[in-house]
């Protein structure tokens, strides 16, 4: 822009000394080179100090053959000096130059002109000033409309990458509850028909023998299969209704199938505790299951690692929390010195403990005349533990 502008003006002027230049063809070869360096100059990076030099003496030599005082105009262009710098170069050769220009030219007529040069000088800087404040706010402008369309470009292709990732991560957890549901079906109901099964075959065995003992296990059978039909029927109607939260009725169910079950198993003697919970309270799906692993992993422990022949299983909640306690009368050596070991461990006890970290929950682990292990989880969705 500034360079159209610059062969715009250095025509004009060179129109307008054409009218009083004394050597109009040197007048005009000086002009057609100093366009030519002009329009040079402002394809190079760098500032060449003899291209420089050239371009001031033939805008001296383009001044003086104006044969008039606009001709000094040209020394505007020297954009690589100051306006005022500019301003004074002009000045003072126009103020050297006037013996040649107007030898006859009263001294107040050369004052009047002098000062009237320094004003389109100031005119020329003004007006490319305002130029200049007018192309960097068009460019200023033209940037925040790219800045702006990128961002918008950047955000949809963001918000479409949400989109997809929250529908693969609907349907990986999607899978991955099937997983945990067929596995626990796999787990436990595959254990109490196969339980079931045997006890089937010794009440087959005992019937003519001694038909009392036969019904009693016929009836223990009947009792681990109905239980089994039970949990299938919880599994299948959470991946019908998809369900987010179960009641702690349901939570009692699944304690009290798994007590049963434990205690067919091993005939160890548990007793239980759900007295102080409201069988209508809802909770996380997650936390149910979740409770339930609590107790076997409880249980198993006991009697593997401390020998425990009775158990007291508790369990306490309100709207805002629930909490397990799982007592035995069990041996054990863990204490507060080897507490920090014995957890790390412990892979069961250490994926408790992390769930209920994750939960916002709290678990406890304590050894006083028996093993006792307890899990605290909030139940009221998006509040934390206090």
């Amino acid at each position: 822009m500034y360079t159209i502008s610059q062969i715009t003006i250095l025509i004009l002027l060179t129109l307008s000394g054409l009218f009083y230049s004394k050597a109009p063809v040197f007048f005009i070869m000086a002009a057609a080179v100093l366009a030519i360096l002009i329009t040079y100059r402002s394809f190079c990076e760098e500032r060449e100090k003899g291209i420089a030099a050239l371009t001031l003496v033939l805008m001296l030599l383009f001044a003086v053959l104006s044969g008039h005082f606009t001709g000094f105009l040209v020394f505007f262009f020297l954009m690589d000096v100051r306006v005022s710098l500019r301003i004074c170069i002009g000045t003072f050769s126009f103020i050297l130059g006037q013996p040649v220009i107007c030898p006859d030219m009263p001294v107040a007529m050369r004052i009047l002109l002098t000062l009237f040069l320094i004003l389109m000088f100031l005119l020329l800087a003004l007006l490319y000033d305002v130029a200049e404040r007018l192309e960097k706010r068009k460019k200023k402008e033209q940037e925040r409309v790219t800045a702006s369309n990128i961002s918008e470009l950047h955000e949809k292709r963001l918000n479409r990458q949400l989109i997809m990732q929250k529908h693969v991560d609907e349907k990986n957890a999607r899978l991955l509850e099937r997983e945990n549901i067929s596995r626990n079906i796999h787990n436990s109901v595959g254990h109490s028909i196969t339980a079931a099964i045997m006890t089937l075959d010794a009440a087959d065995v005992l019937y003519d023998v001694r038909p009392e003992e036969a019904r009693k296990k016929m009836q223990a059978a009947n009792n681990r299969i109905r239980e089994s039909l039970a949990s299938i029927r919880r599994a299948v109607r959470v991946l019908d209704e998809d369900m987010a939260e179960l009641t702690a009725g349901e939570l009692k169910s699944g304690l009290d199938m798994v007590i049963t079950e434990f205690a067919m198993d091993t005939g160890i003697e548990i007793y239980r505790n759900y007295g102080e919970m409201a069988d209508d309270i809802k909770m996380p799906h997650d936390h149910v299951v979740f409770l339930t692993g609590v107790l076997k992993e409880a249980l198993t422990n006991g009697v593997k690692h401390g020998g425990a022949s009775a158990f007291t299983v508790t369990l306490l909640g309100d709207s805002a929390h629930v909490k397990l306690v799982v007592a035995d009368n069990g041996y054990s050596d863990f204490d507060d010195c080897n507490r920090k070991q014995r957890l790390e461990c412990g892979f069961g006890i250490k994926k408790i403990i992390a769930y209920a970290e994750k939960c916002g929950g709290k678990t406890r682990v304590e050894n006083h005349n028996g093993f006792q292990l307890t899990v605290e989880l909030p139940i009221g969705f998006g509040e934390q533990a206090e």
